[in-house]
């Protein structure tokens, strides 16, 4: 007798879709740094997500870059596949 997971192992790896994966890093800006950020202000290449922002904004975000991560990493596992900085 097989196992469930076994039969799941090959959806483990997939990874979030740009849209959602934006949405959960505009949430976390918005609720970690105190910062309104919407989904279309949010850029992803290479693994780094860029914010467009006012460099007050910004400057925000980069003290609590660490905290930002995290709270991402808690909502979407599979992201430290795909965001590995913010900037």
């Amino acid at each position: 007798m097989r196992l469930v997971k076994n039969f799941l192992e090959r959806f483990q790896k997939l990874l979030p879709p740009d849209g959602a994966l934006k949405k959960t890093i505009a949430d976390a800006a918005s609720f970690v740094a105190n910062v309104p950020i919407t989904k279309a202000d949010v850029s992803l290449s290479h693994g780094v997500a860029f914010i467009n922002a006012s460099s007050v904004a910004k400057s925000a975000l980069r003290v609590k870059r660490q905290a930002i991560l995290e709270y991402i990493f808690s909502r979407i596992p599979n992201a430290r596949d795909k965001v590995r900085d913010i900037r």
